[in-house]
């Protein structure tokens, strides 16, 4: 499978740490204005032990949340990834929206998307799925999307 996603966060190291949130819905559009904004003010105001953090984040496909930090100079400490995970929570309550549930998953075929369980995966083996699971940037450009049936999900 051609992968397109080699374009993400160009100017970062292959090897920054990524965390992938999905929704368990489709987010609206009035929702991802919002949520973009809140976005952008916290990776520009994202900070480990008082040093800024080369921090992005996007949404993606009307279903994730993706976080990235290049940590050539700054490594994210257990303190700043909390205030992440605050964030994320804040935008799930505010939106009622769960970014924590690991047993949905976001399956693609010819541009539509669908949320399925993972109990349901194997009766869509054609299909394309998006591994949550990723955790560098590396992996998220090149295996982020693939067929379910090369899954680990399958």
């Amino acid at each position: 499978m051609q992968q397109i996603y080699n374009m993400y966060f160009p100017d970062f190291n292959p090897h920054s740490k990524v965390w992938i949130y999905n929704s368990d819905r489709r987010l609206k559009l009035s929702e991802q204005k919002i949520i973009n904004n809140e976005l952008k003010k916290f990776v520009n105001s994202w900070q480990a032990h008082n040093l800024n953090l080369k921090a992005e984040a996007i949404l993606e496909h009307n279903y994730f949340i993706i976080l990235v930090v290049d940590e050539s100079n700054v490594k994210a400490s257990g303190c700043s990834i909390d205030t992440s995970v605050k964030l994320i929570k804040s935008i799930g309550e505010r939106f009622s929206v769960n970014f924590f549930n690991r047993l949905n998953l976001v399956i693609e075929k010819q541009g539509e998307y669908n949320l399925v369980h993972i109990s349901d995966i194997k009766k869509y083996p054609q299909w394309n799925v998006f591994n949550p699971m990723i955790t560098d940037l590396s992996s998220l450009r090149e295996k982020w999307k693939m067929r379910v049936i090369d899954s680990p999900f399958f």
